[in-house]
């Protein structure tokens, strides 16, 4: 049997087909029935479908079809010939139809017959489908599918070739149609469209990839590029290499080669790209319409290429050696030797001066892309690298192996070594900010584990493919990760929860979307378009040229529509006068009829009153007559009843009498009995008495007879109880049966009522209790959800009062040094305090030489004040003697009047006495100014000195102040966190309910004493700091 089909209207009926099989099977009292066609020896089923519940269709392998209707044989068509075809037609002898011949190894089978509303699909072949519509019972084919043949895949063809359709699908709408062939590629066909004849004219549709056209086969490399959102992919058996973009997830270019892609790289820019191919490798440019060989490198066997991560170097991977080459001028700058196996990996560091390698040897190597020297190797012989991922300071190494073991390489020394239970490893990807890490594990599932790794290694699991990852990479902004299977599928993951995680790049970065064009094609575009263009204007020329002449005709048209549209008009209406006036005649001729008709009508409604009023008179007499028969016929049926009842009354004191009579004989035999059983116990108690000695078997034996005994009496006066009562119940029930039935009738119905009622209620109640057992669920739900939370916060205060016991104990050894820095300040300060009060004596000597020295002053201004007022005398005479000589000077010719003017002044200006005096006392003056001056000159310098020094001395003593201050703020600020720390230590304590031991009791207490007192030694200094 090869398939089976079951009826669509009656599920106990089914069809089975295979090679030489044809049966019709239902199915009755569990029992399988055949009936119907079965002569199919020569027939080879390969599919098999029902039209409708009767009709049957089944596809052969020769490429004929089979319809049977009702388990009756109908017609048998040939598919290639078979343009339309009805069901219902019948065929003479349609076994006789032969099977068209085969083409050269052509498969002619038909398979996946799918009937839909609208039609008929199924497969013919390989990989040609038919479509065939449905119209009033009959079908017509309509479309030609077709799936084309892959000319790269044609070397993997076996018995059935890479196109070959496996299965069908129709969509709910009936528009499109999806079949899988043996590539990992989806296919799609519009069913609604309708092929252009005048292109094809044998209606054939193509089908096309749904999505984008994946790799068939395992993906051998995978590259990113930094400056465009795009990757570079390479196939192992589809020899093709592809260029996708990752952020609208769609196929740039594919490039198809005759030999096998080992491996492919991109450059930083997108422009470049390295390609191994065996026994070469190519240097591409990365064009829009494909790749461009640029330089050929003969290497041999080249499984790896890795561009560096400037884009200036890259690196090739030659059987066992590493061979570096410039990017600039494909100089071979170094060849790095160490692997004894295959180059699994090679990673560049984030400056290019070091390149990581690891291979099947299980040696993880570290070169020097300065000196050309090894600085690093590490080597585990029995495990097998595939892959490895390197921080940006090339200090952290994680390898993948096919071990399963997770290790962790720091400084050249292996720090974690974990199985992650995951089976082999088979890539590694690392984030540019060395904080995200993700692992690929057996049958394709992605672990993420966020760095540091703490002691326990923490990771999430992501399931998407189901084969093997070959390879993994994450893009330049850590926001995606691209991963690639065996079976030619690629994922590209969104991370997301990473705050904090991802490199945060410049503002100013942007993706690029330059690409590389051929000179020669930009030019024979150019001028495509400049062509494109004159044709574009010449036909805009043609089409306005167009359309005014087809609006000078429109006019024309319309112009003759509405001149005819009026004469239609004027016959119209002449016609619709005409019309009015014969509905306005035949109306009143219909009014003089319905008078008419009304007036004959009443008259024969006044003549069936009459008549139905005789009749009724005749009908009321009739009912009459049959009320009085009725009451006849009750009465007598009344009095039968009576008789009836007395009569079965009757009968009941007879049969109850009987059975008194019957009891009172069973009283008797019962006395009876219980005498003869007395007489017997007496009996036996004599007997046990005389061979209780030397008989206990007869004694067990006779035990054993008389309990049976005493079994069947009892159960035969059961018996006699049981017949007794339901003698008893039978004739209570028979005189009560006629008076309860109406009373148990009544009782039965509101039990009922009730009990419907009842059951109600507990519907009700039953529903009301689901929903509270529902929302207590969702209760207990959101409860475990929340001690969830609370044992994670749990966790977290737990962390938190561990970092407070670890801040605490930190901070009582900084405050012992600080205590300690602030004694010594205390000795300084009162150093100070000393030298302060020294200051202030001499400051008070001071002030009392400077108050000596301002009376000295008061008393010098008053002495000055009389020396000014003895001036301003003098001067006020000397402006006289001035004023006297001037006119004096009048006489200077007379000589005998200016004598006696001289006489005149020597006598008013001339006394001698008070001259001298006033020339000795200005000579004293003079001295003892000229003293006093020396001497505050001498007291100025003193008090100068004397100041400068006292400044020096406050200079060092303000600094040591303000050094004092700024000590004690820090100080504020420790004893603010102390508090601060103290506080939250007290309420995780309260939160977290912690119970100690007695020893642990007292070290805390210890340790809280401590505490007080450096809070309080704290508080004593910040006072004594401000009191001073």
């Amino acid at each position: 049997m090869i398939m089976m089909a079951l009826n669509p209207s009656d599920n106990t009926i089914c069809c089975f087909v295979g090679k030489g099989l044809f049966r019709l099977v239902t199915i009755s009292d569990s029992i399988w029935r055949q009936y119907g066609f079965q002569k199919a020896d020569n027939l080879d089923f390969s599919s098999v479908c029902w039209l409708n519940g009767d009709r049957i269709l089944a596809g052969t392998m020769d490429g004929r079809i089979v319809i049977v209707e009702n388990g009756e044989l109908i017609a048998v068509y040939n598919v290639k010939t078979m343009m339309d075809f009805d069901p219902k037609n019948r065929i003479k002898a349609p076994l006789d139809v032969v099977p068209l011949p085969k083409e050269s190894n052509q498969r002619m089978d038909i398979r996946c017959c799918i009937p839909i509303k609208i039609g008929l699909i199924f497969v013919f072949g390989d990989s040609c489908v038919y479509y065939y519509e449905k119209t009033n019972h009959r079908y017509k084919r309509r479309n030609e599918f077709l799936k084309q043949s892959d000319s790269n895949l044609n070397a993997l063809d076996s018995d059935r070739p890479m196109h070959n359709i496996e299965t069908l699908s129709i969509s709910p709408k009936y528009q499109k149609m999806i079949c899988v062939t043996r590539r990992s590629q989806l296919f799609w066909a519009p069913l609604a469209e309708i092929p252009d004849t005048s292109l094809n004219a044998l209606n054939i549709v193509y089908f096309k990839s749904l999505g984008e056209d994946l790799h068939h086969g395992g993906i051998s490399s995978l590259s990113t590029c930094k400056w465009k959102p795009i990757f570079i992919t390479c196939g192992k058996i589809d020899h093709t290499i592809r260029v996708w973009n990752y952020l609208n997830c769609s196929l740039l270019l594919s490039q198809q080669y005759q030999e096998d892609v080992f491996s492919v790289s991109l450059h930083p820019s997108g422009l470049y790209s390295v390609a191994a191919f065996t026994g070469k490798v190519e240097f591409q440019l990365v064009h829009t319409n494909g790749l461009k060989a640029w330089r050929e490198f003969a290497v041999t066997s080249c499984n790896l290429t890795e561009f560096s991560t400037s884009g200036h170097m890259f690196a090739l991977a030659n059987l066992f050696d590493v061979d570096v080459y410039c990017s600039v001028k494909f100089e071979k700058r170094f060849t790095f030797k160490g692997h004894s196996n295959t180059i699994t990996a090679m990673v560049w560091a984030s400056n290019d001066m070091k390149l990581v390698t690891c291979g099947e040897d299980g040696a993880i190597y570290e070169f020097n892309t300065r000196t050309g020297e090894r600085d690093m190797d590490i080597v585990h012989p029995k495990t097998v690298y595939m892959d490895l991922a390197v921080s940006n300071d090339t200090n952290q190494i994680f390898p993948a192996a096919q071990d399963g073991r997770f290790k962790e390489i720091n400084n050249q020394s292996v720090v974690r070594d974990i199985d992650l239970h995951q089976g082999p490893l088979d890539a590694i990807a690392l984030s540019r900010s060395d904080l995200i890490l993700f692992v690929a594990g057996q049958n394709g599932v992605v672990l993420s584990l966020m760095l540091p790794i703490m002691a326990e290694i923490k990771h999430k699991e992501f399931y998407m493919h189901n084969k093997n990852i070959t390879k993994m990479c994450m893009t330049i902004d850590d926001s995606n990760l691209i991963t690639c299977s065996t079976d030619g599928s690629i994922c590209i993951w969104k991370i997301k929860d990473a705050e904090g995680k991802k490199v945060i790049l410049n503002d100013q970065f942007a993706y690029s979307d330059d690409i590389l064009v051929n000179a020669s094609d930009l030019k024979n575009k150019i001028e495509n378009i400049v062509e494109l263009k004159m044709r574009v204007n010449e036909l805009e020329r043609e089409s306005k040229y167009q359309i005014t002449q087809l609006i000078k005709s429109k006019e024309q048209q319309i112009q003759e529509l509405n001149n005819n549209h009026s004469i239609v008009m004027k016959i119209l209406e002449n016609k619709n006068t005409e019309i009015t006036k014969k509905h306005m005649a035949d109306k009143s001729r219909l009014e003089m009829e319905l008078n008419l008709l009304k007036d004959s009508h009443a008259q024969e409604l006044e003549e069936l009153e009459a008549n139905y009023n005789k009749k009724l008179l005749h009908e009321y007499e009739k009912y009459d007559i049959l009320q009085k028969e009725l009451i006849k016929t009750n009465s007598e049926l009344e009095k039968d009843m009576n008789k009836s009842e007395f009569e079965q009354n009757e009968k009941l004191q007879k049969i109850v009498d009987q059975y008194n009579v019957r009891l009172d004989e069973k009283d008797e035999n019962i006395l009876k009995l219980k005498e003869q059983l007395i007489k017997d116990k007496q009996s036996m108690t004599d007997l046990m008495h005389k061979v209780e000695e030397d008989a206990d078997r007869e004694v067990l034996e006779k035990k054993a007879n008389f309990v049976t005994k005493l079994r069947e009496l009892k159960q035969i006066n059961l018996n006699l109880r049981g017949e007794l009562g339901s003698y008893k119940m039978k004739a209570k029930a028979a005189s009560k049966e006629a008076e309860d039935l109406g009373g148990l009738i009544e009782k039965y119905e509101e039990d009922i009522a009730q009990l419907k009622v009842s059951v109600k209620n507990e519907e009700q109640t039953i529903i009301g209790l689901k929903k509270q057992i529902q929302v207590r669920d969702d209760i207990i739900e959101q409860k475990e959800s929340r001690i969830f939370e609370e044992k994670l916060k749990m966790k977290d205060l737990e962390k938190q009062l561990l970092l407070a016991k670890e801040n605490i104990s930190e901070l009582e050894l900084t405050v012992e040094p600080l205590i300690m820095e602030i004694q010594e300040k205390q000795k300084t300060i009162e150093n100070m305090e000393s030298e302060m009060l020294d200051m202030t004596a001499v400051v008070k000597q001071m002030q009392l030489r400077i108050s000596e020295q301002r009376d000295k002053l008061n008393a010098c201004g008053l002495e000055l004040a009389k020396k000014e007022q003895t001036i301003r005398d003098v001067n006020r005479v000397v402006k006289n003697i001035q004023v006297d000589i001037h006119s004096a000077s009048e006489h200077y010719q007379n000589f005998a009047k200016l004598k006696d003017v001289v006489k005149d002044l020597f006598i008013k200006y001339g006394d001698t006495k008070t001259f001298g005096i006033s020339k000795d006392e200005e000579h004293d003056t003079r001295m003892e100014f000229t003293r006093q001056r020396k001497f505050l000159e001498q007291s100025i310098i003193g008090l100068k000195k004397r100041v400068n020094v006292c400044a020096k001395k406050d200079d060092s003593y303000s600094k040591i102040m303000e050094e004092n201050m700024i000590l004690i703020d820090t100080i504020n600020k420790l004893r603010q966190e102390l508090k601060q720390n103290h506080k939250k230590y007290e309420n995780l304590k309260s939160i977290l309910k912690i119970k100690g031991s007695k020893n642990h009791t007292t070290t805390k207490q210890a340790k809280n004493n401590n505490l007080h007192k450096a809070i309080t030694n704290l508080d004593t200094v910040e006072k004594t700091a401000l009191g001073t």
